[in-house]
């Protein structure tokens, strides 16, 4: 332990600059540097895109904490305080759970995501621009590249979906935050109200589906990329976040839709461990990681699985929040994917403490061959980025916002029959007790995935800081206190000069 203690040190001691170059712009200097790690990205491919996803420092810093959706997962998850940072002995998310770099708008957390979110919507413009002309409206001749066009569409609306979420207080149709881009243009624009970002997520969406149906691909199933399925849920969920009741029925029917596609997870799928997409017929769209994608230490692995050579195998653990964690009943299936430290066993018999703070989740994430230090230097073990019980909940939420109870009890027994041997009790629910009971199913199922940041604001719900919590420690939180929403960073101010008009 001591000598790879050493090497984390001396990673999480390295300077971590920000970069002000123009985060509107990407270079030609630029993208060469960058194609160094993703060759893909030279010719604006959508190969490239799902790499540079995964990428260690995709979001221009040198952090361990930069590498990608799966890192802006772990900041949201730990800002709805779900996700406990139990030690922070090497620094890394020490100012995401102490709210520190939240305020300041200067601070890396809150210039990644915005300068990897808008890096990628300047990828997908040129690949839309590429195949369907400068408007994007363009009908490519062939199946295949009407397919390309429509993925390429999706992904961007996705990236803007994550920017609303997390650079917003809520859906409000005259704030103005983001600056839209759809082509890959050399100039600055100024922040647009928030109606227009949606109706820009929602034109995508829309058009995405109908290009897949024009290609004959609406029933194709690949499980790897954003598919007519993916791009079917990321409507349901813009539409969900938007809110009024024309869009929550959009996102009933949607999600509905979706559902009849997946197989949910089993008992034992549940338990065994998320690691590979290809055990898993439930997920929808996963970044397969093999030795060719050479992750290590800077990947989501790298920071949340005590099995990988990792922080959190050292001691620098994410748990979960107590409070969440004996909300979940003991004959529960999900109970068994966390383990309450401070001491654990891995499969040599040999002990590690963890920490009283620690309520490690070792029954759902692991990395390959499931040993505590050492298990895996490179990181084979799949992302998942979506899965087919998102759709559950998100059906049944919605139905419970539309007050259609029925339908959202029925949803919900088919989703916890599988994890509770009695769900009668949800027949006894309704109104606002039936949607905080489907919003505790979803903090509880999709705990690390990093789905309920967006749940907590689409539904204006507070949230508590567990008692195990390193800093906040049963602290009620505002779904809209702007401690726990990023700021627009500095590299946009500087950079931007017609941000403001």
């Amino acid at each position: 332990m001591v000598a790879l203690g050493a090497g984390l040190l001396l990673g999480a001691c390295s300077k971590d600059y920000l970069d002000i170059s123009s985060t509107r712009y990407i270079s030609k200097s630029d993208i060469d540097e960058i194609s160094k790690y993703s060759p893909h990205l030279k010719d604006g491919s959508l190969n490239g895109l799902y790499a540079y996803n995964m990428l260690a420092f995709s979001g221009g810093t040198t952090g361990h904490d930069d590498f990608g959706q799966k890192g802006y997962d772990i900041y949201t998850d730990m800002l709805s305080g779900d996700m406990n940072l139990n030690s922070a002995i090497y620094g890394w998310y020490r100012g995401i759970a102490n709210f520190t770099d939240m305020q300041n708008y200067a601070a890396n957390p809150n210039f990644k995501p915005w300068r990897f979110y808008y890096f990628m919507i300047r990828s997908t413009n040129q690949i839309i621009t590429d195949f369907a002309g400068v408007d994007g409206k363009k009908i490519p001749e062939s199946d295949k590249d009407k397919a390309v066009v429509a993925e390429a569409k999706a992904l961007r609306a996705y990236m803007y979906y994550n920017l609303v979420n997390m650079y917003t207080l809520g859906y409000d149709a005259n704030e103005k935050i983001l600056p839209i881009y759809t082509a890959p243009v050399a100039f600055n624009t100024p922040a647009k109200h928030t109606q227009e970002v949606y109706a820009l997520m929602i034109d995508d969406l829309k058009e995405s589906l109908a290009l897949y149906e024009a290609a004959g691909r609406a029933t194709m199933n690949q499980r790897r990329t954003v598919d007519y399925n993916v791009a079917q849920a990321m409507l349901a969920y813009v539409y969900a976040s938007k809110g009024t009741n024309e869009a929550l029925v959009e996102a009933a029917r949607l999600s509905e839709d979706v559902m009849a596609k997946y197989p949910l997870a089993t008992k034992d799928v549940l338990v065994k461990g998320f690691n590979k997409v290809n055990d898993n017929p439930n997920w929808m769209w996963s970044g397969v990681i093999d030795l060719q994608t050479n992750l290590d230490l800077v990947s989501w692995w790298g920071q949340v699985d005590i099995y990988t050579y990792s922080y959190a195998a050292v001691g620098d653990t994410k748990g979960i929040s107590r409070d969440l964690f004996e909300a979940i009943p003991d004959n529960d299936v999900r109970k068994q994917q966390f383990k309450e430290g401070p001491e654990f066993e891995d499969i040599n018999g040999d002990s590690e403490d963890y920490g009283e703070l620690s309520i490690l989740p070792v029954g759902k994430f692991f990395a390959s061959d499931g040993k505590i230090l050492m298990g895996a230097r490179i990181i084979q073990s799949d992302y998942v980025y979506m899965r087919v019980e998102e759709m559950y909940l998100l059906n049944a939420e919605v139905n419970a916002r539309l007050n259609n109870d029925g339908v959202a009890q029925t949803t919900l027994k088919k989703f916890m029959e599988i994890r509770l041997p009695d769900v009668s009790y949800i027949d006894g629910l309704s109104g606002s007790a039936l949607l905080d009971e489907i919003l505790l199913q979803t903090r509880i199922e999709f705990w690390g995935e990093g789905k309920t940041y967006a749940a907590i604001k689409r539904n204006k719900k507070d949230f508590k800081y567990g008692s195990n919590h390193l800093y906040y420690s049963n602290n009620i939180i505002p779904y809209n206190d702007a401690r726990v929403t990023f700021k627009v960073p500095q590299a946009e101010i500087l950079n931007n000069p017609v941000y403001n008009n």
